[in-house]
């Protein structure tokens, strides 16, 4: 049976364990702007509430790769629309080692400091990860999402995540908090 709470109802407590997906973690650092505010707001709203309970908060080296990779695309996304970029638009020849990505880079090393204050880092142990576990939820969401699954299954988790591809068909019956209800 798939536990899904809805995040406006649900009430962390200090034994909750939490693993916050790529999309949590954009809403509540990345500059988007008015991208989905209301969303953003409910995530921040939840997150404080995590944090008054102290409730635990793991994180890993995929979700901050994810973080990284997602908001240099965005400013790069911005980047290549400008007039003068049309033509000089692409990503590794032209956007890496520009103003705007460098200045990105800054922000993004700040931010992920301010992460890491707030979760604590885990190993994935990859080396005894069911990969069939991995491989029976490929059907339903991306392998970085199968393989949070797995995580979370392992480690007795809650997934805190926006993400509908993990709320399909979570074979694996991990307990998933969201606004995307």
């Amino acid at each position: 049976m798939i536990k899904i709470h809805d995040i406006k109802t649900y009430t962390p407590s200090s034994s909750d364990v939490f693993f916050f997906d790529n999309n949590v973690w954009m809403y509540l650092f990345c500059p988007i702007a008015n991208y989905e505010k209301q969303k953003q707001k409910i995530y921040s709203v939840f997150f404080s509430k995590v944090n008054t309970a102290k409730s635990c908060i793991w994180i890993n080296s995929l979700v901050l790769s994810e973080f990284c990779n997602a908001w240099l695309r965005i400013v790069y996304n911005k980047w290549k629309k400008k007039p003068e970029n049309i033509y000089n638009s692409d990503y590794k020849l032209h956007f890496v080692g520009s103003d705007e990505y460098n200045n990105s880079i800054n922000e993004i090393k700040l931010t992920l400091k301010t992460i890491l204050k707030k979760a604590e880092r885990t190993s994935d142990n990859f080396n005894s990860i069911d990969l069939n576990h991995i491989f029976s939820e490929l059907e339903n969401c991306d392998f970085n999402d199968s393989y949070y699954l797995e995580l979370a299954r392992m480690n007795k988790w809650k997934i805190v995540s926006d993400d509908a591809d993990l709320l399909k068909n979570n074979s694996l019956n991990v307990e998933i908090i969201t606004a995307n209800i």
